[in-house]
């Protein structure tokens, strides 16, 4: 029994956009906006941000398109360099990022659910959090098309919403164009922009690989996934500009600098308080597809591992009548629930940034890997621009990790050493394997 392909090429873009668009959006903004003085840098860097996302998503379409399975880059990684690179990805996704993801998205559903609806207040957050976790969870056991069906209905209302925003900020009587033009330029430095800034705007954008992870359970995916990466990339640099063009055409920089609520704030002073308080409608709506993109998609690492016997062979187990990984998804939501309850999820987060960068890197790596020793493998598509975007790709993302490693080494060393942990347990699992394989040809061997 295998996973059923029933995602087709707009359910796949569309959860790469839920997957992508949160909070950050509203958010980053205001931090950039008092790290980056001049509207063109500021708008200029989510440019930058959305270059180098699709320079990745067109890397990345070609290793899709080669292994249209579930998993993503830990199918990749393990194509490309063995079963111990996929493995250690997988580890650290299973134990801390895919858990810790759906905890910290949780808890943030939570506190916006309980400022929108009273009712809620007596309720904690962490209860709150946590029964969003099996809700989710339920609802990706019962099916990939129920799973696929809920994130079209956030990805597309929150796609409305942002639509909405768009214009009214455009169309509103106190836009103000000249705040594109109205501020002296401050000097270009690249050590300023590959700082701060450039890691905010990157994990804002973090997430356009969603489709990959479910490789598996596309239709025709060999055409479809490598599309779905590239227009899904594509959407959402699209939206995020045009959102932070409403921003710098309202208001001065210098007034959304430090901004937590930017989104609030600019609309505020175009219409009013009124108007301003319906922002936490898109925001839910683009927390909660970013949950269950993350519950899907999580799931799916975890059981291709177990399927390939290099973790708990029972992780790739599927429901007979659904068809889901439903032991892959029990175990993500526990471990996500029992983060919930530490409440260790931020800093567990914080100290495997670089080790999810560096999967980034690693994954743009295999390309040029397999290139060089699998020429013959069928290639449906080919990364446009190769060799030179993957390395743009690849140069970007290296630039990130050289700063987050400079930055916070400790956290860094840390996120590292919590990954390598996994390397006893692969050869553990490795040597039980060849055991097994030992056993089974002196079984078969004639007396």
């Amino acid at each position: 029994m295998s996973l059923s392909r029933r995602l087709t090429l707009v359910d796949a873009v569309l959860l790469i956009i839920g997957n992508v668009i949160g909070a950050g959006i509203f958010t980053t903004s205001g931090f950039l906006a008092g790290e980056l003085s001049h509207p063109w840098l500021f708008l200029g860097i989510w440019v930058l941000g959305g270059v180098l996302s699709l320079c990745g998503a067109l890397t990345y379409a070609e290793l899709a398109g080669m292994f249209p399975r579930s998993g993503g880059d830990y199918q990749f990684l393990k194509e490309a360099f063995g079963p111990w690179a996929g493995f250690l990805l997988g580890w650290v996704a299973f134990w801390v990022i895919n858990p810790g993801s759906i905890a910290a998205l949780s808890i943030a559903l939570a506190s916006y659910l309980r400022m929108a609806l009273p009712l809620l207040n007596g309720v904690s957050e962490m209860v709150l959090g946590g029964g969003l976790i099996l809700i989710f969870t339920a609802i990706n056991w019962l099916g990939i098309r129920p799973g696929g069906t809920t994130q079209n209905l956030f990805a597309l209302g929150t796609l409305a919403l942002l639509g909405g925003l768009v214009l009214a900020g455009l169309a509103a009587p106190g836009v103000n164009w000249e705040l594109l033009t109205g501020v002296a330029p401050m000097p270009l430095s690249w050590s300023r922009m590959f700082g701060g800034p450039m890691i905010a705007v990157l994990f804002t954008f973090s997430g356009w690989f969603a489709a990959a992870y479910v490789g598996g359970e596309i239709s025709n995916p060999q055409r479809n996934l490598p599309r779905a990466l590239i227009f899904g990339t594509l959407a959402v640099t699209v939206i995020y500009l045009l959102i932070n063009l409403v921003y710098v055409t309202a208001l001065p920089l210098t007034e959304l600098a430090g901004a937590t609520n930017v989104a609030q704030v600019v609309l505020q002073s175009l219409y009013g308080s009124g108007v301003a308080r319906w922002v936490s409608l898109p925001i839910i709506l683009a927390i909660a597809a970013g949950i269950n993109a993350t519950v899907m998609t999580g799931s799916r690492v975890a059981y291709a591992m177990g399927r390939d016997g290099l973790f708990a062979v029972r992780l790739g187990h599927l429901h007979p009548k659904y068809r889901t990984p439903t032991v892959a998804l029990a175990c993500q939501a526990l471990l996500g629930i029992l983060l919930l309850v530490l409440g260790t999820f931020d800093q567990l987060l914080s100290y495997v940034v670089a080790v999810m960068v560096l999967s980034c890197l690693a994954c743009g790596l295999a390309l040029f890997v397999l290139r060089f020793r699998r020429p013959e493998t069928p290639r449906l598509y080919r990364a446009w621009g190769y060799p030179l975007v993957p390395l743009l790709f690849m140069g970007g993302y290296l630039l990130i990790l050289v700063q987050i490693v400079r930055d916070r080494p400790g956290p860094a060393l840390l996120g590292l050493l919590m990954t390598l942990s996994g390397l006893p347990c692969y050869l553990l699992q490795r040597r039980r394997r060849l055991l097994a394989d030992s056993g089974t040809d002196q079984v078969a061997a004639p007396s």
